[in-house]
């Protein structure tokens, strides 16, 4: 069905779009109206309650034709919404995940600021205690759907010499007063896709508006990042075949018999793939079963993410070694896969946890709510 969406309207036009650094919001409709935006969101809720088998089959098919519908599909979705279904109260469910999954709210999670990256428990934007509720004041940047979404999740910290224990989520929308979000220009990748910032000037949030408990913020951004990392290494695994898939072609049209230097280049970039994909499918089916999956995701998301930039940078090579000038489906491919190895943590931070891991000094903890598993998303 993805494969049909992007044949049709998704790749149409999209490697003028990364010249020109157009982005337009036509796909995100296309999306909605094919049931994408509800699609891990359970049917009692109006979505399709599908599980993170078809999650990851969606975003490697996103990722194939463009990153930047994966990234827009993996924050409402990944990151806003089954962090509402995972977090929420009963109410804050009810009223949320309808909208979400028939997309009359686009969902999008805010996390990265100026100062605090990958150092979470670094984030500056503070939410004071006040009658009723909260007030969010701060910025945070690089936040993908900023300017197209219509419901976020806002992280802040209530104290920040409590570093990580005083972080608390919350649910934001857009119309609130006092919140504004800005453009971010001059991408090298994802430039089909809404980056921009988001500004809190004393934004009232009720206190029923708090998703999780006071403090409980950075568990919640840690469990919403397993599923964003999960579907950033499947879109960044999109890459890496589409990019092996024009090679295969390429090498074809010029009568490549296979047994010249490309050969190697090749036979590498469909051993990263096959590896990427079987780590992911292994994530997924831990995930289905609700079965500890932090190292095994982590695993395959750096993997994953490795064989998107490096097919992409073994399918450049090979275009340069027989043909002058750019080819800017591989240029997009490369630029857009660049981001995967940076986002959802670095692949350098990948590679410490791992070594912690094997070490033993790391272990997974359980959250105070699980996640849920595909029965939990079929219902």
């Amino acid at each position: 069905m993805v494969r049909s969406l992007g044949e049709r309207s998704l790749a149409v036009g999209i490697d003028e779009r990364f010249v020109d650094g157009a982005v337009i919001s036509s796909p995100i409709d296309t999306m909605i109206e094919s049931g994408l935006y509800g699609l891990t969101i359970p049917q009692q809720y109006n979505g399709l309650g599908r599980d993170y088998v078809a999650f990851a089959a969606a975003s490697e098919e996103l990722g194939h034709i463009d990153t930047s519908y994966q990234v827009g599909l993996t924050v409402h979705l990944g990151l806003a919404s089954m962090s509402i279904l995972q977090w929420g109260t009963e109410r804050q469910r009810d009223t949320w995940l309808p909208v979400l999954a028939r997309g009359e709210r686009i969902g999008t999670f805010g996390l990265t600021e100026p100062g605090a990256g990958s150092d979470v428990a670094a984030l500056r934007m503070r939410a004071r205690h006040v009658e009723g509720g909260f007030t969010l004041s701060g910025e945070k940047t690089w936040i993908s759907s900023a300017n197209q979404a219509s419901l976020f999740i806002l992280f802040a910290t209530v104290d920040p010499a409590l570093r990580h224990r005083g972080i608390t989520a919350f649910i934001v929308p857009r119309e609130t007063p006092g919140l504004s979000t800005t453009v971010l220009h001059g991408k090298l990748g994802i430039r089909a896709g809404d980056t921009g910032s988001v500004v809190c000037d004393d934004v009232f949030v009720p206190t029923d508006n708090v998703l999780g408990e006071v403090g409980e913020g950075f568990p919640i951004a840690l469990s919403a990042l397993g599923n964003g990392l999960f579907t950033v290494g499947c879109g960044a695994l999109g890459v890496a075949r589409a990019c092996r898939e024009w090679t295969v072609a390429f090498l074809r049209q010029i009568s490549d018999d296979g047994r010249a230097w490309e050969a190697g280049q090749l036979a590498r970039m469909v051993a990263r793939e096959e590896t990427a994909r079987l780590l992911l499918t292994r994530a997924a089916t831990l995930k289905n079963l609700g079965v500890a999956n932090t190292r095994e995701t982590g695993l395959a998301k750096w993997i994953a993410a490795t064989a998107g930039i490096e097919n992409a940078d073994a399918a450049l090579r090979i275009h340069q070694a027989h043909e002058a000038g750019e080819n800017v489906t591989l240029l997009r491919h490369w630029a857009n896969a660049k981001g995967a190895v940076i986002y959802g943590g670095t692949s350098e931070i990948h590679q410490t946890m791992q070594a912690s891991f094997a070490l033993g000094y790391r272990t997974e903890r359980p959250f105070r709510r699980p996640s849920p598993t595909a029965a939990d998303l079929a219902i």
